[in-house]
């Protein structure tokens, strides 16, 4: 079930050294999953350029600005979007979406709409549906075999067959 929720547009995320497995380098950032779980996934991306020194109980240490976070868990064979927050500092270059399309490439897991989005989660999901590498698509219910691949309407998916929002909808992407 995926319902509406407003939150707050502002996100200071800060500075932070991430220690965990490397996933990768994209768009000049590093990828780290701090923690992984068998249902349990922590993403964070750093932004190498911009870093400050912070003094520490064992010397000095290189904090690296947070540009964005995700929470993942795994639920019914796919990875539900818990939580995803991006820097204010960073917003507007669609790294949400791009973060997601990271994640469904290369990781190769299946993604599953948050059970409450704001507007911007709405948003990044109606772009992920836009790319021909990724398709999207819907179940009435999360055992339904009633399925629809929902279409990019101008700030949240579409779908004619059943609502997707404040329903027991559920929807995931794959990459394709």
């Amino acid at each position: 079930m995926v319902s509406k929720i407003n939150m707050t547009k502002g996100n200071s995320l800060g500075y932070g050294d991430i220690e965990g497995e490397l996933l990768g380098r994209r768009l000049g950032y590093y990828i780290y999953n701090e923690q992984e779980e068998s249902t349990y996934r922590d993403i964070w991306v750093l932004d190498r350029s911009k870093s400050k020194r912070v003094r520490t109980f064992s010397g000095m240490a290189t904090h690296y600005r947070i540009v964005a976070h995700i929470e993942l868990s795994k639920e019914r064979g796919s990875w539900h979007v818990d939580m995803i927050q991006v820097d204010s500092r960073y917003k507007g270059m669609n790294l949400a979406v791009k973060l997601y399309t990271f994640l469904l490439k290369d990781e190769g897991i299946t993604l599953r709409a948050g059970s409450s989005q704001s507007g911007g989660g709405r948003y990044i999901w109606n772009k992920l549906s836009r790319h021909k590498d990724i398709t999207v698509y819907a179940k009435k219910s999360p055992y339904s075999k009633v399925i629809t691949f929902p279409k990019a309407g101008k700030r949240e998916l579409i779908s004619k067959q059943f609502d997707l929002y404040d329903s027991n909808a559920e929807i995931l992407a794959v990459a394709s």
